[in-house]
């Protein structure tokens, strides 16, 4: 794959343009994509947003830190904050968000897999990774796990996947800001943050035939004594 590098000229208002200098890591499959990750979470009601917050924050430092190690250069995020989980089919805003997105950032509890749409959205990057890999031979990843919460069910497949596990930190409280766990959690989002850069650099040239999966959800476990992760 060739690495070519580039200037951006970025409109800050009329008559005003900032030149961004060229980064390694902005620098492969950016043709036609819209998105460098598209943010895959079980939406609350709107009512009933005790999540929704803490990950907002946790999305800002995300993107700050991965825009350093990208040189400096602000990543573009598709998190939909709308309740929009209603009927069986995507709105088109979210399924062409889906298709031009690079990278899959899933934020994983046991209701996100308990969700048709989570479900169709996970579904439809794995099904981009092994097209990507069944052409060339080699492996690929386009998706970087978050751990909201271990619970106790996770699918198979999910449980083989390496993850970012920020368990330990989540908060449906805005005091939780001001901990000292906070700042553990900037820390730790910060250590990461290379690998994915990486994981964006590294998407393939955009296709415009991206496979979509509407996949059936996960079925709650029954009943107690299943084994935590």
């Amino acid at each position: 794959m060739v690495v070519l590098e580039f200037y951006e000229i970025i409109a800050d208002g009329p008559g005003r343009h900032t030149i961004v200098l060229p980064s390694p890591y902005r620098c492969i499959g950016w043709n036609m994509y819209r998105y460098d990750l598209f943010v895959s979470y079980k939406r609350e009601p709107s009512a009933k947003r005790l999540v929704t917050p803490w990950l907002r924050e946790v999305l800002n430092r995300i993107e700050y830190w991965v825009g350093q190690d990208m040189g400096g250069v602000p990543i573009e995020v598709f998190f939909d904050e709308d309740s929009i989980e209603v009927g069986s089919n995507w709105p088109d805003e979210i399924r062409t968000a889906l298709l031009t997105a690079k990278c899959l950032l899933p934020i994983w509890s046991p209701e996100y897999f308990h969700s048709s749409w989570c479900m169709a959205e996970w579904k439809s990057f794995l099904r981009r990774e092994r097209q990507i890999a069944g052409t060339d031979g080699s492996g690929c990843r386009l998706i970087f796990p978050i751990k909201f919460h271990d619970g106790v069910w996770f699918p198979e497949e999910a449980r083989q996947v390496q993850q970012l596990d920020l368990s330990m930190y989540t908060g449906t409280t805005p005091a939780f800001w001001a901990t000292q766990r906070a700042d553990e959690l900037d820390q730790l989002i910060k250590r990461s943050a290379p690998n994915l850069a990486r994981l964006i650099s590294s998407a393939p040239p955009y296709e415009t035939g991206w496979p979509v999966d509407m996949a059936e959800p996960k079925r709650p476990p029954e009943g107690v004594g299943m084994a935590r992760l």
